[in-house]
């Protein structure tokens, strides 16, 4: 068998000692079997043989390239001879593609000598005439794909990409393993952040198969959110989308979700034992997984003990711990959380207090008030909560009193009651306090289905909430199912007395009444075309708004989102009201409190009632008080302060505000409204306050309210310890990533229009701002890329792909921007040995430098640009990322020294060797350094 010899193959002669003595191939005859022609450089001279007569000539550290014996083979590309042997007669060289993180022994036969950068540079053969436009666009081509693999932000998703979230995963993965707490304020978009991950991670072949770990109501959530966002179409829901009868079936499920309080269980923690290892495990809430320490004695939670089963029988080497407050005021289950992280840590976390520093290695940490959009600007513009305060008419006072003194009957029947059943009147009362609070027309009909039930009408089912956003609708389903026989005597007689009193009331809403005649016709009187938000707990209030809503501006006026409708559904409603003359009013349940963003078209909130719980509140306000918002925020919180429960409410918003505004001074020195917000957030989701608001039914207003100051000062000392401990964690440092290349839509665009003529395409015009443009391809260019039409339309804008399927979107799972970032890449695209006229330094030399991981697997590559001045070495100048964006002219040669150049390369290898070094830890050791192109500063073409 002959294998046939490329063109550009070093080659010696059989016969021949002197391994000195070798030849280039220069052409190759279609006869059989071939006759070579070979320039020998000793003889410079062209010599014909037959191809037997010839035997590799390549030397160690030879540069080469991979040509495929078949044409519809991808070459291997540029590489490096490491070494040869002999097998079985033939021939083979270890070549190392270094881009490809691949050694792989080859025939000599299908290599061809290339002149690599470093040595066009050093010899001085430098191309001139429109190579600087090649060296920008390879260098380009570099840029795009490393920012993509190091961020995740230019894949194909519904988000752009913040400054904090780019930087996490940067973060993330330039420290060679993924075993991290990340620990952002709430509403910083966690979601976002683990889908960018997802992506650089699987970009790398680090993730294939993924666990995802949520409390059981958050799983379908995660599904709807990275299926909407990001497209990932394989996460399945483990006990709803699928079952596991056998071992095998786990070979099946590369992508699951799975509720935390399903897994921990025995049955199914021994089945997700035995599927095969997981490489990425992450678990939002992560503070759920608590483990307490009591003197030497561990407790540990089910939960807890179903990660720790993971880690100990090794069944993933990564876990991501999501959870905006991981202390909570308890060290040692923050210490327990880090275990998990790093259990070969043990000893170092026990002493956390005396080396809080460790914390840098494992926890990323980002305010509300520090993160900032694409061009530096906060994100957060303010807030104004303004209070709406409705007083009760004499007949809603009796009202309440009357209903207060049905439910102290029915708190008493709790009490006499056997364990299970007193447990369930207490809730009822509890919900109806709530339902009461929220609107009379909620408690008239809670009411009216507590008589029918007593009088043995059947409960209605409602469909299951497996979502703990729907709280309140859960609540109110849950009430449609009382136990059919009275809580305590006479309560049929009591139930007919106040349902008859909430039917007049209803009548005569006053809560309504302000709401519609006080607030919304004053907003709308100074903006007819105002959208306003509307939030309520439950269903029957919701209806209660939306049909007073639809009587005074029309049908269609009010679209609802609550947590019967499917994502498809609430999509659709959140469309029509965002449409500019769609619908004016949205009034929506907690199922619109989280993972929907209407920030764009409505800067108005209503809250019609104040949740028990804080944290729903602030998820409220996040809807419309996040990045994009380019007013400030007006929230009204409509509140009938003279009954008894809404004083409650009162006063613990109240002092939870004042609060968070004392502590946010405290910690900047001065007050802001975005520091607030932070502070707001944490002690929203670290005050304990249900428990406290119900008891408020049984105690004095003075003990209500000691106790919910007890309960902030207990959450006021956390959030504090918390905040103090942070400072060591990784955040957004504008130092930090200054001198990294942010590759922006500039660059993208760039790209493309200087690789146009190149790759044979036409770009015929550019609409919407230049965000569209339309292109058309060449004959050659259709063949080469396997296409049929030759008219395209390519849009640079997230959005703009969504609402126009035909347009091609530009990034990285683009088949046509794959094909250029390919091209651009080759060796024979030229640009690697370049003088050029457009460098502002006298030099530039520019390497990818990797790191490996422990084991060996490559973890990190990045872009090292350096530019050179006088004996200078900078890494990554500014300059550059200018020049990117920019054609570069032709220029003509310049005279250079040898020995200028060699030293140039010395520096150049100092510089990005020592960059090498910093970057590294335990997890994180050097790799190489692989250089892909050297230029030095020409002149402009026609000066003298």
């Amino acid at each position: 068998m002959v294998i046939p010899i490329v063109e550009g193959a070093i080659v010696r002669h059989k016969d021949s000692q002197d391994v000195r003595d070798i030849g280039v191939v220069k052409k190759v005859s279609a006869d059989v079997p071939a006759r070579v022609k070979v320039f020998w450089v000793q003889r410079k001279a062209d010599v014909m043989h037959p191809e037997g007569d010839l035997v590799s000539g390549f030397m160690r550290g030879a540069e080469v390239e991979h040509r495929p014996v078949r044409a519809t083979q991808d070459s291997l590309g540029a590489g490096a001879v490491c070494t040869t042997r002999e097998v079985a007669g033939h021939t083979q060289l270890l070549v190392e593609f270094q881009e490809n993180n691949l050694r792989v022994w080859l025939p000599w036969q299908r290599l061809r000598q290339v002149r690599g950068p470093l040595h066009g540079f050093t010899l001085g053969k430098f191309n001139v005439t429109g190579d600087e436009e090649r060296q920008r666009l390879r260098l380009l081509s570099w840029a795009i794909q490393l920012w993509n693999e190091n961020t995740g932000a230019l894949a194909t998703f519904d988000v752009d990409p913040l400054p904090h979230q780019i930087h996490l995963v940067q973060s993330i993965m330039a420290s060679g393993h993924y075993n991290w707490l990340i620990a952002d304020d709430v509403g910083l978009g966690k979601t976002i952040e683990v889908g960018l991950l997802l992506h650089a991670a699987m970009a790398k072949g680090h993730a294939r198969r993924v666990l995802i770990i949520t409390p059981a109501g958050l799983t379908r959530q995660w599904k709807e959110e990275l299926y909407g966002k990001f497209g990932f179409e394989g996460f399945r829901i483990y006990g709803d989308d699928f079952q596991i009868h056998d071992p095998r079936d786990w070979k099946k499920e590369d992508h699951v979700i799975g509720s935390m309080d399903r897994l921990k269980q025995d049955e199914h923690l021994n089945k997700l034992l035995q599927a095969d290892t997981w490489d990425l495990v992450i678990v939002d809430e992560a503070h759920r997984l608590s483990r307490r320490e009591y003197g030497n004695k561990l407790d540990a939670s089910q939960r807890y003990g179903m990660l720790q089963k993971l880690r100990h029988n090794s069944k993933t080497q990564n876990v991501l711990l999501l959870t905006a407050t991981p202390h909570q005021g308890k060290q040692d289950s923050f210490g327990a959380l880090l275990e998990l992280l790093a259990p070969e840590r043990k000893s170092e976390i026990r002493t956390l207090k005396i080396n809080p520093e460790i914390i840098g290695d494992m926890i990323i940490r980002n305010y509300k008030a520090d993160v900032t959009d694409m061009d530096g600007n906060f994100l957060f513009h303010g807030k104004t909560v303004r209070q709406i305060d409705v007083p009760l008419s004499e007949d809603a006072v009796e009202f309440d009193k009357e209903l207060r003194a049905y439910l102290r009957k029915g708190y008493a029947a709790q009490e006499k009651s056997v364990k299970n059943t007193g447990r369930a009147i207490g809730f009822v009362m509890t919900v109806y306090r709530k339902l009461a609070a929220s609107s009379v027309a909620a408690i008239h009909a809670a009411l009216v289905r507590r008589l029918e039930r007593l009088k043995g009408e059947e409960a209605s089912m409602d469909r299951p909430y497996d979502d703990e956003r729907y709280q309140g609708e859960q609540e109110e389903a849950a009430t449609r199912k009382t136990e059919a026989s009275p809580f305590f005597p006479g309560e049929e007689k009591i139930l007919a007395e106040l349902i008859e009193k909430a039917a007049d009331l209803e009548a005569n809403d006053a809560k309504r009444h302000a709401f519609m005649n006080g607030l919304v016709e004053t907003v709308i009187k100074e903006n007819p075309r105002e959208k306003i938000l509307v939030f309520t707990e439950y269903r029957s209030t919701q209806q209660w708004v939306k049909a007073a809503l639809d009587d005074r501006f029309g049908p269609g006026s009010c679209v609802l989102i609550h947590g019967g409708m499917d994502m498809q559904e609430r999509r659709e409603a959140i469309a029509t009201f965002e449409e500019e003359d769609g619908a004016q009013f949205l009034v929506s349940t907690e199922a619109g409190g989280e993972g929907i963003n209407l920030q764009h078209r409505c800067h108005i909130m209503v809250n019609y009632d104040l949740p028990w719980n804080p944290m729903r509140l602030v998820q409220r306000v996040g809807r419309l008080y996040r990045y994009g918002q380019k007013k400030r925020v007006v929230v009204f919180n409509v509140h009938q302060s003279d009954s008894a429960d809404e004083q409650v409410l009162s006063i613990l918003y109240d002092r939870l505000e004042a609060v968070a505004q004392d502590m946010a001074s405290v910690q900047k020195h001065e007050f802001n409204d975005a520091i607030k917000e932070d502070v707001l957030g944490e002690l929203a989701d670290l005050v304990d306050i249900e428990e406290v608001l119900a008891q408020a039914a049984s105690d004095k207003m003075e003990r209500t309210s000691e106790r919910i100051n007890e309960a902030l000062d207990r959450a006021k000392n956390a959030a504090a310890e918390q905040h103090d401990l942070f400072r060591y964690a990784v955040n957004l440092d504008s130092k930090e990533v200054s001198g990294e290349l942010v590759i922006t839509l500039d660059h993208l665009q760039a790209f493309i229009e200087g690789m146009a003529s190149i790759a044979g395409f036409e770009i015929l015009e550019k609409t919407h701002n230049g965000l569209i443009w339309q292109i058309r391809l060449s004959e050659a260019a259709m063949q080469s890329m396997g296409v049929s039409r030759s008219r395209f339309g390519l849009t640079f804008d997230r959005t703009l792909a969504a609402k126009k399927p035909d347009l091609l979107p530009m990034n990285m799972d683009n088949w046509l921007f794959k094909n250029l970032i390919k091209q651009a890449r080759k060796y024979d695209f030229g640009g690697t040995s370049v003088m050029g006229a457009g460098y502002q330094s006298e030099s530039i030399i520019v390497a990818v430098a990797r790191w490996q991981n422990d084991r060996g697997r490559r973890a990190r590559q990045e872009l090292a640009m350096v530019a050179l001045d006088n004996g200078a070495a900078t890494l990554n100048p500014p300059w550059i990322s200018q020049w990117l964006m920019q054609p570069c002219s032709p220029s003509q040669p310049v005279d250079t020294d040898k020995e200028q150049r060699k030293a140039a390369l010395k520096l150049a290898n100092a510089c990005v060797e020592k960059y090498l070094a910093e970057q590294c830890s335990q997890t994180l050791l050097p790799d190489q350094i692989q250089w892909i192109t050297a230029g030095w500063k020409g002149k402009p073409q026609g000066a003298k």
